[in-house]
């Protein structure tokens, strides 16, 4: 019967889905076909804005760099920091200011003086090993008019002393020549020869408070380009300071920036055009170059990334201040060097050879979700009217179909329940007719027989009228209109007298039934309502428990609540069907297909009961490992 009433539902199932599908999916078509193209057309706005974007950071940061393109001229070569201006000549290159380059690919020559005024105090010192002799003439040029001169003699009387073990009136001789800046001996600036010497007659005598204090004074000096030297002069210098200073390495200064950057205009100075712009990566970091040639020279700019941030970028800003507009600059492999690192798509780039720039310019919206303001409104009415549609069709199907799926669930449930049910009820039955028939028949039994009998059929009458009563207190537990009569009383006491009683059911189907109490404890509870909640647990291991017939109650108090738990050995709980062990007709696979019975009302009743005492149920289980049903109830306060 049931069969036939759910071919007509499910039937009518299938017809709705066949009406509603084609218009609703007609509806939805139509709709996202509308919705993308707007879409189509706020992304074309966006991208215009984006690209207008674009030109105006262009244009903004060109009129910046020709602004510094018109003071590249002869007579204009003071500029603020960060940034240099280099003169490059057919054979000579000057740098204004001059000590913002730490060194130079050419410098000018310094006078030296004539290596024959020198020729017997070095054939002394080296063909004829006679120090003192070589040191006493080196002594009588030291006090000569000429600086070059003077600072060539007083270097080589310093040499000779050190060579002879007097180390400190060598000393004294080089501080003659620390200031001495226009000249030059072996080549190079006499005073940083001194200054050099000087160190490293500290380093050989271990004085390492004066050789860090004199390393710090060398290295500021080449920092500042007090000297005119080459890059292989200068790099040899600072790796001597570095070691004295006990550093890892010479850390790149922007002095030394712009000193690489002189290196690579200077090289290739004949095959640059008459102008132009480049950036230039030197050591990790980006420098600007703008060149104009004037003739027999090239003025040339080298902007530092401070110079930029200070005096390019501020035009950009200036264009942009009342945009939504993000803009990065960008070097030709792609890496951010100014601005906003991450831009959010659309973008618009600008490359660096057709903007005229020294680097590439991506723009984007900075919050594209603002822009769409005036299209959300429009997409938004839209899609909730076809939201609303389809949303009204599905209801309508879905509550249809779900008024028959639970008229089928209902009529399913009713029938397994009616089916438990009447098989719980049929094995006590059966057992009272059985021993009835027996005592009918067997008049002549001794009263020992029949007292077995009798005891038989109590019990069966006793499980039918707990049986009974448990359908009654469910169906008034379900209505709300159970009442609990709550009496302080000594759970221990409470728990063992379930476990007695349950014992004497069981025992005739050879369970073991054990109760362990871990200290008691005076609760607030209906007695009746606990102890059909303990036994419905009771009832369920033993049920569960075909294989294992130990079973396990314990009692324990732990922070302030009695937790009673009651543990099998049997079939265990798999894990996906927990969350449903305590609906109501619940019965799990396992009990279904083994054919355990059961009406799926024990643990519904139990729940309810313990949640009425304020407490809980916990489970713990393990297919093939057995379950544990905990009941917690709080203690009666100052028990």
């Amino acid at each position: 019967m049931l069969r036939k009433s759910s071919g007509a539902p499910l039937s009518l199932i299938g017809l709705i889905v066949a009406v509603t599908i084609i218009p609703v999916a007609t509806l939805v078509w139509l709709g996202w076909r509308l919705l993308n193209q707007d879409r189509i057309v706020e992304r074309q706005q966006v991208q215009d804005q984006v690209e207008n974007a674009a030109d105006l950071v262009t244009a903004a940061l060109q009129r910046a760099i020709f602004s510094s393109e018109q003071r590249l001229a002869p007579d204009n070569l003071s500029w603020p920091d960060g940034a240099v201006v280099l003169v490059l000549g057919a054979d000579r290159l000057q740098a204004y200011p001059a000590q913002r380059v730490a060194y130079l690919p050419v410098v000018p020559t310094l006078r030296e003086a004539p290596e024959r005024i020198f020729e017997r105090g070095e054939t002394l010192e080296f063909q004829k090993h006679d120090l003192p002799a070589a040191a006493n003439f080196y002594r009588s040029l030291a006090s000569s008019p000429d600086a070059a001169v003077r600072a060539g003699t007083l270097l080589r009387m310093a040499r000779a002393l050190r060579a002879s073990g007097q180390n400190e009136r060598a000393v004294a001789a080089y501080d003659r020549v620390t200031t001495m800046d226009d000249v030059a001996v072996f080549g190079a600036p006499a005073s940083l020869l001194a200054i050099y010497a000087r160190c490293k007659v500290l380093e050989k005598q271990k004085r390492w408070p004066e050789l860090h204090t004199e390393a710090q004074s060398l290295q500021s000096g080449l920092y500042s380009a007090r000297w005119s030297l080459t890059g292989s002069q200068y790099k040899l210098y600072v790796d001597d300071v570095a070691r004295w200073l006990g550093v890892a390495g010479p850390v790149a200064r922007m002095s030394e920036l712009f000193a690489a950057a002189a290196e690579v205009l200077w090289r290739d100075r004949t095959s640059m055009p008459p102008s132009g712009q480049q950036a230039l990566p030197l050591d990790g970091q980006n420098v600007a170059v703008l060149w104009q040639s004037t003739g027999s020279s090239i003025h040339a700019l080298i902007a530092s990334p401070q110079f930029v941030r200070q005096q390019w970028l501020p035009a950009i800003n200036a264009a942009v201040n009342d945009r939504d507009i993000s803009w990065t600059l960008r070097d030709e492999d792609g890496r951010t060097l100014f601005g906003n690192s991450s831009l959010v798509t659309p973008t618009a780039v600008r490359r660096a050879r057709d903007a005229g720039l020294p680097w590439i310019v991506a723009t984007a919206l900075r919050d594209p979700a603002a822009q769409e303001a005036q299209f959300v409104l429009r997409r938004r009415l839209l899609a909730a009217g076809l939201v609303l549609v389809v949303l009204m069709a599905t209801m309508a199907a879905y509550l249809i179909a779900r008024s028959v799926i639970r008229e089928l669930a209902v009529a399913r449930l009713q029938s397994d329940f009616v089916a438990a049910v009447s098989h719980e009820f049929r094995t006590p039955l059966t057992s009272l007719r059985q021993f009835t028939d027996l005592l009918r028949e067997r008049a002549n039994w001794s009263d020992e027989r029949r007292q077995f009998c009798y005891e038989a059929q109590s019990r069966a009458t006793g499980r039918l009228t707990r049986l009974v009563e448990s359908l009654l207190d469910f169906g008034r537990i379900e209505a709300g209109a159970r009442p609990f009569t709550f009496e302080e009383l000594d759970c221990s006491e409470l728990v063992r007298r379930v476990v007695d009683d349950f014992r004497l059911e069981t025992r005739p189907a050879g369970y073991n039934i054990q109760f362990v109490g871990n200290g008691t404890a005076r609760v607030n509870v209906d007695s009746e309502a606990i102890s059909r909640a303990l036994w419905n647990l009771l009832d369920n291991a033993v049920k569960y428990s075909p294989d294992d017939q130990f079973i396990e109650v314990e009692m324990t108090r732990l922070d302030g609540n009695i937790r009673i738990a009651v543990h099998d050995q049997g079939l265990g709980i798999p894990t996906h069907e927990r969350a449903a062990i305590f609906g109501k007709f619940h019965r799990g696979e396992e009990a279904r297909s083994r054919g355990i019975k059961g009406t799926g009302i024990g643990l519904t009743m139990a729940e309810h009961i313990v949640k009425a005492h304020l407490g809980s149920i916990e489970v713990e289980s393990e297919p093939g490992k057995g379950s544990t049903f905990t009941i917690v109830l709080p203690v009666k306060a100052n028990a």
